[in-house]
């Protein structure tokens, strides 16, 4: 069987890659991959279902599969392809790019696939439909719990240290150590009510040395902003019932005279969004892990 696209094809049975005429050899989990987000497009594949029939009847963790994904972009990438390839859906799993969907959907066309009303989209504008991901692993439930028990203990330590100098004369306001590694290079704000969504998003960042504060409201978001420096800041868009909670927040961020660079981070991008987020003074509109990590990261 192969999956032929304008620049690249995949022989199933040879396990082959072939590109620009130049044939390399490509792993079975590979292809395996290619083939089932080929399958679900236009809809992305969770990862439990990336795991079920990737790793049929082996237990693994989700950071197999991002692994997986990884190693199969650098793959298609020292083959010689540099298209997109592979796309990160938020908090839920992954899709084929669009570009070689549409490819796939112009010589395989399918029918369209019905849907529930559960499933069926809002008709507000940029609606966010990410909240309230189910744990997919034990993985993630054991990090929640971790993340909970820091949170608590890092509340404890800051009550405590507050006690312990209140009476100390002091020149400067003191930074506040919550969320901030040794050695920090500098602060993110991220805004989201659902901060439950990124923890793997926040780990790698503080794995880089860069501090990042969460918070679940705009309104704390502004007071922040007045009390602390911070390098950039990150938002969903839809919080609290309000669908356009993280473009309002980007307005009244540049009303109150800040410039500080401005991310949205979201599950889906359209030209309605990004036209919306560029017109009021923000950055860009992210879709994947691995760009938001560019983005960040350059400002330090």
């Amino acid at each position: 069987m192969k999956l032929s696209f304008s620049e690249f094809t995949i022989d199933n049975e040879a396990a082959e890659l072939q590109v620009n005429g130049n044939v390399f050899a490509l792993d079975d989990r590979n292809i395996a991959l290619i083939q089932l987000l080929s399958k679900h497009y236009p809809e992305h594949c969770s990862k439990q279902d990336c795991l079920d029939n990737i790793w049929v009847g082996t237990v693994v963790s989700d950071m197999s599969l991002s692994k997986l994904v990884s190693d199969t972009r650098k793959v298609f990438s020292k083959a010689g392809y540099s298209g997109p390839l592979i796309q990160t859906v938020h908090g839920r799993g992954y899709r084929l790019e669009h570009t070689l969907g549409k490819q796939l959907s112009k010589a395989h066309p399918a029918a369209k696939p019905s849907i529930t009303p559960q499933d069926k989209p809002s008709s507000a504008p940029f609606v966010e439909r990410r909240k309230n991901p189910a744990p997919t692993s034990w993985w993630e439930v054991f990090a929640k719990v971790l993340v909970a028990l820091i949170l608590v203990l890092g509340l404890l330590f800051q009550f405590w240290q507050g006690n312990d100098h209140q009476h100390e004369p002091t020149t400067a306001a003191r930074e506040l150590n919550y969320s901030e590694p040794k050695a920090a290079l500098g602060r993110v704000l991220w805004v989201d009510d659902h901060p439950e969504n990124n923890l793997v998003e926040k780990a790698y960042l503080e794995s880089k040395n860069v501090g990042v504060y969460t918070t679940v409201t705009s309104e704390e978001a502004l007071m922040l902003l007045s009390m602390y420096n911070y390098q950039a800041i990150i938002s969903d868009m839809g919080r609290h019932g309000d669908s356009l909670a993280g473009l309002k927040l980007l307005q009244e961020v540049r009303a109150a005279g800040y410039d500080i660079d401005f991310y949205l981070y979201t599950y889906v991008d359209s030209p309605g969004v990004s036209d919306a987020i560029f017109k009021s003074g923000g950055q860009a509109v992210v879709i994947d892990s691995d760009t938001l990590y560019q983005l960040v990261l350059a400002h330090f």
